[in-house]
């Protein structure tokens, strides 16, 4: 119960399970104890808090621990994904746009098990198309989405939205 990477854990592990109020608790103790200094991991809290907090329908609470996640580890992409993903649920177009730059600035990928994929694959160029797409900015959209294509060619709904995108641009 004294081992703060334990609890980190065990709140995590409530968190894969749905069990988001005993998350919510568990980590927020995590955050309060003494040892718990790895900001990393601070952040990954953080950002699980309020992955719970979306699943509760507590918008305004997953807004503000997305912000903490971002403030704890501004130099980590994962935070900055997820604020942008979850701007995209409630169609907040230019704030999608306005993380993922700031995702797309972070070049060094950490070599931790905090590092998680989505973040440094077509995630963020996937949302920015779309933030891109619902401000018609569409030569923009059509950009990243490309980008998008390029890193997961397989993916049948990042080609069809770059269908979509290029027959706006090329004015069909």
């Amino acid at each position: 119960p004294d081992d703060e990477r334990n609890i980190h854990y065990l709140g995590r592990e409530y968190m894969y399970y749905g069990r988001w109020d005993e998350c919510i608790k568990t980590l927020k103790h995590y955050l309060e104890m003494p040892n718990a200094k790895w900001n990393d991991e601070r952040c990954a809290s953080m950002r699980y808090i309020s992955k719970c907090y979306i699943a509760k329908g507590d918008n305004e609470s997953a807004l503000l621990w997305l912000y903490r996640a971002i403030a704890e580890a501004p130099y980590l992409r994962e935070p900055y994904v997820d604020m942008a993903r979850f701007l995209q649920d409630i169609k907040e177009w230019e704030g999608v746009i306005y993380f993922c730059k700031e995702a797309l600035k972070i070049k060094e990928k950490r070599l931790t098990y905090i590092c998680e994929p989505q973040a440094w694959g077509s995630t963020v160029y996937d949302l920015l198309s779309l933030g891109y797409f619902y401000t018609e900015k569409y030569e923009e959209a059509y950009k990243n989405v490309c980008i998008a294509c390029e890193k997961e060619p397989t993916n049948k709904r990042l080609n069809k939205n770059k269908e979509i995108i290029k027959n706006i641009c090329d004015g069909k």
